[in-house]
Parts: structure tokens; C-alpha cells; sequence
């Protein structure tokens, strides 16, 4: 069960596990539209804001990209297997799945939350919903690090890589997808 949960990539990868992960992402887009929520980075959720619908479903597939492209390009460089971008693609993919139930959890936010004037106002004013802020919070994080593990696994079991050159591959990666998914974003959103 602990394989399946965190390293799912032993027993699916390449074109199946890519097929799972656009459902998945096309699932998790259906609920963001849903809710009025931007996944407008690699692993980020936020508020409601009013944009056309295909953008839902546009900014998933944008961040699985911009993290995938950079996660390849150090697996050819960095591992002596060869490396094949299906399986980077497909893998990355799947590990996005967890990021559902970080969305079903934001629902749980009160939508006050979003307008800061109104939230400092609200703290100060009516400790049950901090209380209720903090709470859904602690329960996206295990959610949001289970996103990164499967991320990781999928990257480490797809490019061959372990130890030192898979961690620092990893990490540099994340923060490059991180920055050009929200420049990628921020351009269509204009």
C-alpha cells in the first residue's frame, strides 16, 4: 500500500500513467471552475478570481510542463540511462493527482479569506475563523508534501537518478517551473 501511495511509478509509467495524470489534472481543472480556483503555479492554489473558463484548465497543464521540460532536460544530462520524455511527462503527470484533494480542501476556506482588508478585520474581530483558516491549512500541507514526494519519485524512478544529483536536480527544477509557470500565467492572464 505504501508503494502505491508514494512510488505508484514501480508498477505505472509512460503512456498509462499519463493518461491517469490528464484525467487527474482534468478532474482537479473541473473542480477549480467550479470553485473560481487558479492553480497558478507548480504546486499553488489560490483564490477565487473570475477569468474564462478554459483558463481552469490551462494553468494545470501549464505548471506540469514547466516543471516536467526542466526535470527532463537534467535527466539527459545527469543520468547514464536513457531517458525517455514519456515517461518524465507521464510520471510527472500522475504525481500531480494528490493536488485534488488540496483543491477539495481550499473549498473549505471561507471565501472572505481572499480579500485581505477583509481578513485582518475578520481575525481581529472573530477568532473562529482564523481558527478555521489555520485549521484547513494544517490539513492541505500533508497533501501539498505529498504532491513534492510523488513528484520526486516520479522524477527519481523515471531519469534513474538517486542521492545527491536527483535531490539538487529536483529542487532547481521546481524553483524554474515555479518561476516561468507564473510569468507563463501572468502573460495570458493580460
Amino acid at each position: 500500500m505504501k508503494t502505491w501511495l508514494f512510488n505508484p511509478f514501480k508498477y505505472l509509467a509512460g503512456n498509462k500513467a499519463l493518461w491517469l495524470g490528464i484525467v487527474a489534472i482534468a478532474i482537479t481543472g473541473m473542480v477549480c471552475l467550479a470553485e473560481k480556483l487558479h492553480m497558478d503555479g507548480v504546486i499553488d492554489i489560490h483564490g477565487p478570481k473570475e477569468t474564462p473558463t478554459y483558463f481552469y484548465f490551462t494553468e494545470p497543464v501549464i505548471d506540469w510542463l514547466c516543471l516536467v521540460i526542466p526535470l527532463y532536460i537534467f535527466g539527459r544530462i545527469l543520468s547514464v540511462s536513457a531517458i525517455r520524455f514519456i515517461d518524465v511527462a507521464g510520471t510527472g503527470a500522475l504525481a500531480r493527482y494528490p493536488m485534488f484533494f488540496v483543491v477539495l480542501l481550499t473549498m473549505l476556506m471561507p471565501k472572505q479569506i481572499y480579500d485581505p482588508k477583509y481578513l485582518m478585520n475578520a481575525i481581529q474581530t472573530n477568532p473562529a475563523l482564523l481558527a478555521q483558516v489555520v485549521m484547513v491549512a494544517f490539513l492541505i500541507i500533508p497533501f501539498v508534501v505529498w504532491t513534492v514526494a510523488l513528484m520526486y519519485n516520479a522524477y527519481s524512478i523515471s531519469t534513474n537518478l538517486k542521492g545527491q544529483k536527483a535531490t539538487w536536480s529536483f529542487v532547481v527544477s521546481i524553483l524554474i517551473a515555479e518561476v516561468i509557470s507564473k510569468a507563463i500565467i501572468a502573460v495570458l492572464i493580460k
